[in-house]
């Protein structure tokens, strides 16, 4: 049992710690984003650098806010979530749950359900899962992805199929660009990599619009021109303003210059592992200011092209974030339908040993777990 007391304690005597921020000098920063902002030479400069700092490139000059309209009356929005019932050794089972929470919200429209609230859970017994030999944890959360990009599908050719003439977004709650798998193993990147990008190429054969949606980015793209200017293309260079964006992410450079319901240009993301996408699903992002914070926002090349497309993917966000205080009711919606909690979890496992004892078969759960269970003094 936890001891609340004796950790407001250990939180009292480390708030310092736990709260510190570190100072930088604002109007340097801002100085320096102008410096970039107004040199027509530094986006080519960029271009042609080689450099181990990860830089977006752009089309459009670089310090531009742009207006993102609202709110759009009449749309269609899709989010999906995932939540998982990891393998517990002390169970005496390999198997594992994923569930699948999935909201359609439909806003100024007759026709059709308005509101459409589901869940599906999912039973992996582990024997299929043999094709990559990884961590389990890992591999779990592999393939809640996998099914949040397959029930997603599905679902949006559905509605798409339905409502042909609404402005749609399927809205995923993270990032398009597989971070998770750069540190994986090959057999385990290679799965699940070309899986991912065979449903991004599905999502552009339907042409259904789809974005990523990240609270709190600590991305450092934007961070990482300021760097390169400061040092000139010197990644050695100790140069004495580099301590002055050492500690600051992309979102507090975007605060310098957007104000309420303003974006950025689109960047293009040029993380190794995007190497590997098809041209037209490439990852580009922009930061938008829902009011709240600044979040970051990642679509696919194809959108990033579309003028059209992109002010209506924008547009939803923006709607969406304003509608749920801060953050988009589909996206906490889906979260809230997907939620495995402790009840549930323990409910899952008291199913799997009933249905051992049902058919005779017998399931060895460890002393820990029985310990667990029931407490002797």
């Amino acid at each position: 049992m936890l001891n609340r007391a004796r950790v407001l304690k250990e939180i009292q005597a480390q708030t310092d710690k736990l709260f510190l921020v570190q100072p930088y000098n604002v109007d340097l920063v801002r100085a320096w984003w102008q410096r970039i902002c107004n040199d027509p030479l530094f986006v080519y400069k960029v271009k042609h650098a080689s450099s181990s700092w990860l830089m977006p490139h752009w089309n459009e000059p670089l310090g531009d806010a742009i207006i993102v309209p609202h709110p759009l009356e009449r749309y269609r929005v899709l989010g999906v979530d995932g939540s998982q019932v990891y393998p517990d050794r002390h169970q005496g089972t390999a198997c594992f749950l994923i569930n699948i929470g999935v909201v359609e919200l439909a806003y100024g429209v007759q026709d059709g359900k308005s509101i459409v609230l589901d869940s599906t859970p999912y039973l992996y017994t582990g024997t299929e899962e043999e094709v990559v030999s990884s961590d389990s944890h890992e591999l779990v959360n592999c393939r809640r992805q996998e099914l949040e990009f397959k029930i997603g599908i599905e679902r949006a050719q559905a509605l798409k199929g339905a409502y042909p003439q609404d402005p749609f977004l399927f809205l995923f709650d993270g990032s398009l660009i597989f971070w998770h798998l750069e540190s994986k193993d090959a057999e385990l990147k290679d799965y699940f990599l070309h899986k991912y990008l065979v449903y991004l190429e599905q999502l552009y054969a339907a042409q259904i619009p789809y974005a990523g949606y990240i609270s709190l980015p600590k991305s450092k793209e934007l961070v990482n021109l300021l760097r390169f200017a400061i040092a000139d293309g010197n990644a050695k260079s100790d140069a004495p303003d580099l301590e002055h964006v050492e500690h600051i992410v992309d979102a507090g450079v975007a605060r310098l210059y957007l104000d309420t319901y303003m974006r950025s240009i689109v960047f293009k993301n040029n993380a190794s592992i995007t190497q590997f996408y098809p041209a037209h699903s490439v990852p580009h992002f922009f930061y938008v200011d829902v009011e709240s914070e600044i979040v970051r926002i990642e679509i696919p090349a194809w959108i990033a092209q579309d003028s059209q497309l992109l002010e209506q993917t924008a547009r939803i966000i923006v709607d969406q974030a304003i509608k749920g205080r801060g953050y988009p009711v589909a996206l906490a919606e889906a979260h809230e339908q997907a939620v495995i909690k402790g009840p549930d979890r323990d409910f899952f496992y008291h199913l799997i040993t009933k249905m051992a004892i049902e058919h005779k078969h017998r399931i060895t759960i460890s002393q820990k777990s029985m310990k667990k269970r029931r407490m002797g003094i």
